[in-house]
């Protein structure tokens, strides 16, 4: 297997590679805190409405709203810090001996051996290289070579570290039993 692609970040891209390496626990929450905001929000409106200002619980509602927006503030203060890193391509090969990754300023060799799991999620496979998550954008890849790499992930058992989808039947490779080969598919 070698495949290679290029993807021109931006941040659109670069937002939804920051919530792709959100766990699930961090979404729910960013999602309840959301709409506890919301309901704070007009919580606040009502009774300000009724029985006039309340400071307090005013004091509520912005520490709630500056809570939600730091979830939206780190992928902005990260493009506008590394904007000028982002100005040519970004070019990924993948291959059987591991991952390249080469930007306008850098190349990044990696080896499978390195690698002690691959999280594939909608827009990113998630590599987990010692302490560090490195993330490979989907979008860089036709839509045949991202099937050419999950397949060749599904295929290596010692990447295992997702659970499959509800709506995907269990992948395996070729004569694999029940319970040989570790499910991991995409969410």
């Amino acid at each position: 297997m070698h495949v290679t692609g290029e993807v021109q970040m931006t941040y659109g891209l670069l937002r939804r590679m920051s919530q792709d390496a959100q766990g699930r626990w961090q979404r729910v929450m960013r999602a309840l805190l959301l709409a506890l905001t919301a309901l704070a929000v007009l919580l606040a409106t009502l009774l300000a409405t009724l029985t006039g200002f309340n400071g307090r619980l005013l004091y509520l509602v912005l520490l709630l709203c500056a809570a939600f927006a730091v979830t939206e503030l780190l992928p902005a203060l990260g493009w506008l810090l590394q904007r000028r890193l982002f100005v040519e391509p970004f070019r990924y090969e993948v291959s059987t001996s591991g991952v390249d990754i080469q930007t306008a300023s850098s190349r990044t060799q990696i080896d499978w051996s390195g690698i002690t799991r691959i999280r594939r999620r909608r827009h990113t496979w998630l590599l987990k290289y010692g302490m560090s998550q490195i993330p490979v954008p989907r979008a860089a890849f036709s839509p045949e070579d991202q099937r050419i790499v999950d397949d060749f992930i599904v295929r290596r058992p010692e990447f295992a570290g997702d659970r499959p989808r509800r709506d995907q039947p269990e992948k395996r490779g070729p004569g694999a039993s029940a319970g040989s080969q570790p499910q991991v598919l995409e969410r």
